[in-house]
């Protein structure tokens, strides 16, 4: 039996559920990857679906631009649930840009505890930089956890966590095992370090960091690997075995990605969840 799915809503409706998946579909080919992730991303976590599709373009239309907006909503929600028959499905058409519709989705998706996921285009043109800008802007701009689907083939491997700063990347080893845990796949914790005398003070801070989370859900094995690549050199090269790549904003500052949460973004062989810490946590961690 199929979970049912609402007609589009027209206008602003709820973006997010508690725990839930929202993912901004624009009809391409990148966007129906996204919903077939987050559908089984939404599965992973009993949680409902919501795909998102922002329409200024159907502003005041009843005509043929209105009905080209439902149709990439259907088309999406019918890949949806191709892909996890069991998620429920919610579609939500707003009439606002889509940078801003999902800059607001990401403060919902932050507050309850959910998760904002979009896709990367590549067509091959020289535009693809700057579609790669804007997954990248709105990764350093959301209120909440960000996935960003890439063309490439999704592996099964384990879950990869890459920490630069072990005191400033908390929230990357806690979204990181639990997104482990709900898939029931190896937690690896990677971290770059050029000197001997560094890798052992990281691979002590690591084993502290990876306490607390271990202690809430047990059952999830996890493996340090503390390499001397450069950083983004072994954050690409895990990610082509990995399910799925787990970052931090990397600077520490709004608004400006480090260098190797861009290149995992860009270049990077499995979805990468970027681990913008959801506001009511950002105290605690």
């Amino acid at each position: 039996m199929t979970a049912p799915m609402t007609a589009p809503h027209a206008g602003p409706g709820p973006t997010a559920e508690r725990n839930g998946v929202t993912v901004g579909v624009d009809g391409t080919d990148a966007g129906i990857r996204a919903a077939c992730w987050g559908a089984a991303e939404a599965a992973a976590r009993n949680a409902t679906l919501t795909l998102l599709h922002a329409a200024p373009y159907a502003v005041g239309s009843t005509g043929p631009l209105h009905a080209h907006a439902f149709r990439i909503l259907a088309r999406a929600s019918a890949a949806a649930r191709r892909h996890a028959p069991q998620v429920p499905v919610r579609t939500v058409l707003l009439e606002e840009e889509p940078h801003a519709a999902l800059l607001a989705a990401s403060r919902e998706t932050g507050r309850l505890g959910g998760l904002l996921v979009v896709g990367l285009a590549y067509t091959g043109r020289p535009t693809d930089a700057l579609v790669g800008s804007l997954a990248l802007d709105l990764a350093s701009r959301a209120r909440g956890p960000v996935v960003v689907v890439p063309r490439q083939r999704t592996a099964t491997g384990p879950v990869v966590a890459a920490v630069g700063v072990p005191a400033a990347d908390v929230a990357v080893v806690a979204q990181a095992h639990r997104a482990a845990a709900r898939r029931g796949v190896p937690l690896e914790i990677l971290h770059a370090a050029r000197r001997p005398a560094e890798a052992e003070e990281a691979r002590a801070a690591l084993e502290r960091l990876l306490r607390p989370p271990a202690e809430a859900e047990p059952g999830v094995t996890a493996t340090l690997r503390v390499v001397s690549e450069r950083p983004y050199e072994a954050v690409v090269q895990c990610s082509d075995r990995a399910s799925l790549l787990v970052v931090g904003v990397g600077r520490g500052r709004r608004h400006l990605l480090g260098s190797t949460t861009r290149t995992a973004i860009r270049l990077a062989g499995c979805p990468v969840l970027v681990a913008v810490p959801e506001p009511e946590r950002a105290g605690a961690q």
